[in-house]
């Protein structure tokens, strides 16, 4: 398929996405959605003309729609087709650890996202992502961990205004914090459009 409609067909999937909050969307309205996709003349209409109906919704739930979360925080092979304005490595590590903390070179990473940081003598392995997804930030944690142990641990938490981490899971997430020994934090992602974020 020509890389303009590719292109294309991924703007319209990502703006739709956005509209219908994607990412806090239940597992059958996804399903639902995938058909309707398939459907569309500018997301199916455009897919099979290359490719079967069932070639066309998996392309779109295995391609764009798997690195739909990913791209919104600007990573991915559709990072410039996401719309939020992700915190960077430096802003969610000066948060997490302060003002003198440094991203190290060349230590940046993703699946998930990841970095190691500098304060003093000390190094931390900082990880982050949304909520949903703190089971593989604490086991990514704990193998980095494992494997040097000399370093520290921390985890963000990232979350929007529209959907705040609640005071429960919050309270679970120290508990699992605690009982591994690494440090977590949250991070308020700034609204689409806008730059930065807000600590909380």
């Amino acid at each position: 398929m020509p890389k303009d409609q590719i292109d294309g067909v991924v703007k319209v999937l990502y703006a739709a996405a956005d509209r219908l909050d994607w990412e806090h969307l239940p597992a059958n309205n996804r399903t639902a959605q995938y058909d309707d996709w398939v459907t569309d003349p500018e997301i199916g209409g455009v897919l099979t003309r290359y490719m079967s109906i069932e070639n066309s919704r998996s392309w779109i739930k295995d391609g764009p729609m798997k690195e739909y979360g990913r791209a919104q925080l600007g990573a991915g092979r559709y990072a410039r087709f996401g719309t939020s304005v992700g915190p960077t490595a430096e802003q969610l590590v000066q948060h997490a650890l302060g003002s003198d903390a440094a991203v190290v070179d060349d230590s940046k990473g993703v699946k998930p996202f990841h970095c190691l940081a500098k304060i003093g003598a000390a190094t931390t392995y900082v990880v982050w992502d949304a909520a949903k997804n703190i089971r593989h930030l604490v086991w990514a944690t704990i193998n980095h961990l494992a494997s040097n142990p000399s370093h520290e641990g921390c985890i963000v938490v990232l979350e929007t205004l529209d959907h705040p981490v609640t005071r429960g899971e919050k309270a679970h997430h120290k508990r699992i914090a605690d009982r591994c020994s690494i440090t977590i934090k949250y991070y308020r992602v700034a609204p689409r459009q806008a730059k930065g974020g807000d600590q909380t």
